[in-house]
């Protein structure tokens, strides 16, 4: 009876061995955090990862749980609670990179570093080994500047907004929301405004930050689209 538990718990050992996965993936490493490629490595947990290339957004489906994040831009989600990554997505090659040991913990999995292999186990067991080669370092992001950055400390006149299509008029009255970091409903601004590199959301944003003059601009900036247009763009 002894030998055939002992037999038992050797299968049981070979078997979680054998299910071990071992993955090798350059590394790329930004400010002491590894970027991992999006797709493979969460893949062979199980999780799914859908991508929009609209708005940069890659969102990790594991169990129940979604993991959204945004190339460059610092804020992540996990099931509708905005997170801060000290190191955002980074697109490296033409590949979508993201910080491996924020998404696999929002997993429910432990992640440990051990020199150029990173070992990721969930209950002790060892369910992925990720073997690093060579260095990259991510290009810096790409910053976008703003459209009329003298919105917020002087009046706009109509010299300031003439030539410009409706579409640009609206994302140039959103950005002075954006400075502040309204959050934005609408997928066309949001995604304009992720891009940018320097947009950052935040659930709290109240209008009553805005200056005396940046309310009078946004204001002014609507009438004068309703004025040339009829009503203001709400898509490019």
């Amino acid at each position: 009876m002894r030998r055939m538990v002992t037999c038992l718990l050797l299968l049981v050992l070979v078997a979680g061995i054998a299910s071990a996965q071992t993955i090798w993936t350059p590394r790329v490493e930004e400010n002491g955090r590894l970027l991992v490629p999006v797709r493979g490595i969460f893949e062979a947990f199980g999780a799914t990862v859908d991508w929009s290339g609209y708005d940069q957004s890659a969102t990790v489906n594991y169990q129940g749980r979604a993991i959204t994040m945004w190339v460059n831009n610092p804020q992540a989600y996990i099931d509708g609670a905005a997170y801060y990554l000290d190191v955002p997505p980074r697109n490296v090659g033409g590949r979508v990179h993201i910080p491996l040991r924020f998404v696999g913990e929002a997993m429910g999995k432990t992640v440990n570093y051990q020199g150029d292999r990173v070992v990721i186990s969930s209950g002790g067991n060892a369910e992925l080994t990720i073997m690093l080669q060579g260095s990259t370092l991510p290009p810096p992001p790409q910053m976008g500047g703003e459209i009329l950055p003298q919105s917020n400390d002087r009046h706009l006149n109509n010299a300031d907004l003439a030539g410009m299509s409706n579409w640009r008029l609206t994302l140039a009255r959103n950005e002075i929301y954006a400075r502040h970091g309204r959050p934005f409903d609408n997928a066309s601004v949001r995604a304009y405004f992720q891009s940018t590199g320097w947009y950052r959301p935040n659930a709290n944003f109240r209008e009553s930050w805005l200056s005396q003059t940046e309310s009078r601009n946004a204001v002014f900036i609507r009438e004068y689209q309703e004025g040339v247009f009829g009503r203001p763009a709400t898509s490019p």
